[in-house]
């Protein structure tokens, strides 16, 4: 697992690096760490950028001082990383060390075990599909949103959820296997071609789906059971198609 601390006012972040001994032991052994300044009270383009840059290299675990600025970072990463927004001791100047490593580490605890219960494994998973375009059932909406979850005790029902969402949306597949049908009958069929790459993959960038590594170019081939038209949001209008291919992302490419 790879933690970004992001966020903490330039004086403080260097206080407490030099308390902590470089940063040593701010995560447990195993994972690893890079903590982001940030020079005023609100997030710079360029501070953005770089927050953005370390997940393109992994860093998809990211711990946020609560501050007014964060909802435009959860707001482009959902579903793609792990947001957790704390307050920590305020003012900055009484924050120690030794409270920031225990939420660091209470960060790395939590989401080994969601990793281990909620994140995908493998492409198949439900929830690399694009809510944007996937239209869910009436048991299964916004479970993406119910899956994206900060509290242990809610890992069971999001759990469930993800089988009630293979109950009702996970088909055989005339062309042999297994794909997904969402509520207007429209079957997502992963493409092994993977021929759908962005210019980020092109250029090494990795992409992540709830932490998972999505390979470069993955897509579903979207066709409408019956064979006949339907309509998806194409650069943002509603057009009508008989195939198309759609990402994680639910960018929608005419097929």
């Amino acid at each position: 697992m790879n933690v970004h601390l992001f966020g903490l006012p330039l004086n403080v972040h260097r206080r407490l690096k030099e308390e902590s001994g470089e940063w040593q032991s701010a995560v447990p052994e195993g994972h690893r760490f890079r903590a982001t300044p940030i020079a005023s009270t609100t997030f710079s383009q360029a501070e953005v950028r770089e927050l953005l840059r370390g997940v393109g290299e992994g860093y998809t675990h990211i711990l946020i001082p609560a501050s007014r600025a964060w909802g435009d970072i959860r707001q482009r990463i959902q579903f793609d990383c792990r947001v957790h927004i704390v307050r920590l001791r305020e003012p900055f100047r009484d924050l120690t060390w030794t409270l920031l490593q225990e939420q660091l580490h209470k960060l790395v605890e939590l989401d080994e075990q969601w990793l281990g219960r909620i994140s995908p494994k493998a492409t198949n998973h439900a929830l690399l599909l694009p809510p944007v375009v996937f239209t869910t059932a009436r048991q299964t909406a916004d479970y993406w949103k119910h899956c994206d979850v900060y509290a242990a005790d809610r890992f069971d029902s999001a759990e469930q959820l993800l089988k009630e969402v293979e109950r009702h949306h996970r088909r055989d597949d005339p062309q042999g296997g297994r794909s997904w049908i969402d509520d207007r009958s429209r079957r997502f069929r992963i493409d092994p071609a993977r021929h759908a790459r962005s210019q980020a993959d092109r250029a090494g960038v990795k992409s992540f789906r709830f932490c998972y590594e999505v390979p470069p170019g993955f897509h579903y081939d979207v066709t409408h059971e019956s064979g006949k038209s339907f309509t998806v949001p194409v650069g943002g209008r509603p057009e009508s198609v008989t195939h198309c291919n759609v990402t994680p992302w639910g960018y929608v490419r005419r097929g």
